[in-house]
């Protein structure tokens, strides 16, 4: 009840326990590094392993996931690194963009003049790293909460949130006798089975791959028992459904196909390519959560305008062909989709939300990109704790040392 002055006059209750934690499961990581500070109850709460798989757990929630999901990407050279929050800056202009025709899907070309989304430098990790010319930060690979950068002599793990990063032990050379060593695969993915984060290592020796997988969990490498008779024609892994894919000739007849390293069985299976000729000017990706199959030019003259999604993993009937109506050198899915358009990565200069119903588009603009007119590693990653119990624990362990 209120006195006469509107103030309430009964002692407001505190929520139960199991309620409070279930909020502030929802919340984003950054309040949440903030609320350490309220009490000692609640520091402890956020660091809990229990209250660290809930808030995982919490972004199977639709809302919960878009608040946490970001766009992140390289600048063309990989010397630096960026993150949109591309749900809010969509959230927060979507009656202009509805007004203009993007939102109700009935323009195909929409004039978003003057929207421009607004990119943080992760500078962290720019001032982390040493600087070595071209090949500081080439590669950045995203898993859940995680990013991984390989460059030619070392590999990081990176969590932006929490701003720390893990330097990977320097990856075994299992040196085949009398095969000379030529070149490697990398992937980087979640094994869902053991809740650890892998990465995928496989060593070309002439005509031989050997694998090894590095676990978070053990940090160390190990060597898959086999020696397996392909030749890389691409050494960036795609993650999908539990595997690390890689397009791969067959050494015995020189097809080309897929390969996958299933990361719960540590095995690998082919994959076959939709029927496009035997050819090596194509790029594997992903769109959606569908395997995706897009050729490039190889001639300034020479451009595209359809690519192939297998909609049923691993079934060669499934290969569907997509038709864009911009022509494209190079295309690629940035992994951050909409219910009705993609952010779309076109010849490596333009970010494209593209409506493949009836074909509208936008280009979007960013600013805080300094110099930047391409992209290089385009990819998403959904905010955690994660890795701070980790931190937790390591600064726990130094105090009681």
């Amino acid at each position: 009840m209120e006195d006469y002055h509107g103030q309430l006059t009964r002692k407001q209750k505190d929520l139960p326990a199991e309620i409070m934690h279930e909020i502030l499961s929802r919340l984003p990581v950054k309040p949440l590094c903030r609320f350490r500070c309220v009490s000692k109850s609640w520091r402890s709460l956020i660091f809990d392993a229990d209250f660290i798989a809930m808030h995982s757990k919490a972004i199977e929630n639709k809302d919960v996931f878009f608040q946490r999901r970001k766009l992140v990407f390289t600048d063309g050279s990989r010397h630096r690194l960026y993150s949109l929050d591309l749900d809010r800056f969509l959230n927060q202009n979507h009656a202009v963009l509805k007004n203009r025709g993007y939102a109700d899907n009935k323009q195909n070309n929409v004039d978003v003049d003057g929207l421009v989304a607004v990119a943080t430098e992760l500078d962290f990790v720019y001032n982390h790293f040493p600087r070595r010319g071209y090949d500081w930060f080439p590669f950045v690979y995203s898993c859940n909460s995680f990013l991984w950068s390989q460059s030619y002599h070392e590999f990081n793990l990176i969590n932006p949130v929490a701003k720390e990063s893990k330097k990977l032990p320097n990856t075994p050379k299992w040196r085949l006798p009398r095969k000379p060593f030529f070149w490697e695969l990398y992937g980087f993915g979640f094994d869902y089975s053991t809740n650890e984060y892998k990465v995928v290592n496989g060593q070309f020796y002439y005509d031989d791959i050997v694998f090894s997988v590095y676990t978070l969990e053990t940090d160390s490498w190990r060597q898959i028992e086999g020696h397996f008779p392909y030749e890389p024609n691409r050494y960036d892994g795609i993650v999908l459904n539990g595997g690390v894919h890689w397009l791969v000739w067959t050494v015995a007849d020189r097809s080309l196909l897929i390969l996958s390293f299933l990361l719960a069985e540590e095995e690998i299976r082919e994959i076959p390519l939709p029927p496009i000729g035997n050819t090596g000017s194509i790029d594997l990706g992903v769109f959606r959560d569908w395997l995706c199959i897009t050729l490039y030019s190889l001639t300034a003259d020479e451009t595209h305008n359809e690519f192939w999604v297998m909609k049923e993993y691993g079934v060669r009937e499934s290969w569907t062909k997509m038709r864009v109506s911009i022509p494209y050198h190079e295309l690629s899915h940035s992994g951050f989709w909409r219910e009705s358009h993609d952010l779309m990565v076109f010849d490596r200069s333009s970010l494209v939300m593209y409506n493949f119903n009836d074909e509208s588009s936008w280009t979007l603009s960013i600013r805080n990109i300094d110099k930047v007119d391409s992209f290089g590693s385009v990819g998403i990653y959904v905010e955690s704790l994660a890795s701070l119990i980790e931190q937790e624990h390591a600064a726990s362990c130094k105090l009681v040392n």
